[in-house]
């Protein structure tokens, strides 16, 4: 999982290219999207020092559990606005109450917490996040695309 801030997705390529841990051949895209809205608030970016510092983050959840109806484990990823790790594991295991963990005494296990606004602390960008009551779907595409780095060939 990754976070870039870009104009388009392919513009975050040379970002992801350069961020890759594995070899340069097998990078590739699974899903992407532009978030606009999590939680209760609208997201906006804008560059650094011009945000007023506020209490919610927003963090990405990958949570994990099991269904004794589903052979598999089964996950939900997801984005909450909390103000601490703490309070955004409580928000996000409301919404999967209905899976089954009978190894843990149904209790659900936060696979990975990412704070978002961590992420962008390297970067010349801050979050900016609007209460609203108006909800927006989070729009994405789910396509694999290659974008890694083809093997030099050589020529002698």
């Amino acid at each position: 999982m990754r976070f870039v801030v870009a104009q388009s997705i392919e513009k975050t390529y040379d970002v992801l290219r350069n961020t890759w841990w594995g070899t340069a051949e097998s990078l590739h895209l699974d899903a992407w999207g532009e978030l606009v809205y999590a939680d209760g608030y609208d997201i906006a970016v804008q560059p650094k020092g011009n945000v007023v510092p506020v209490h919610e983050k927003l963090y990405f959840l990958n949570l994990g559990g099991y269904d004794s109806k589903q052979f598999t484990e089964l996950h939900h990823n997801i984005f909450v606005i909390a103000q601490d790790k703490q309070t955004t594991k409580i928000k996000a295991k409301t919404q999967i109450q209905h899976w089954e963990v009978p190894h843990t005494d149904n209790n659900f296990e936060v696979e990975n917490i990412i704070s978002v606004e961590e992420c962008l602390e390297k970067s010349e960008y801050d979050l900016v996040l609007t209460k609203t009551n108006s909800p927006k779907p989070f729009i994405f595409t789910c396509k694999y695309t290659p974008i890694g780095l083809q093997p030099e060939i050589a020529v002698y």
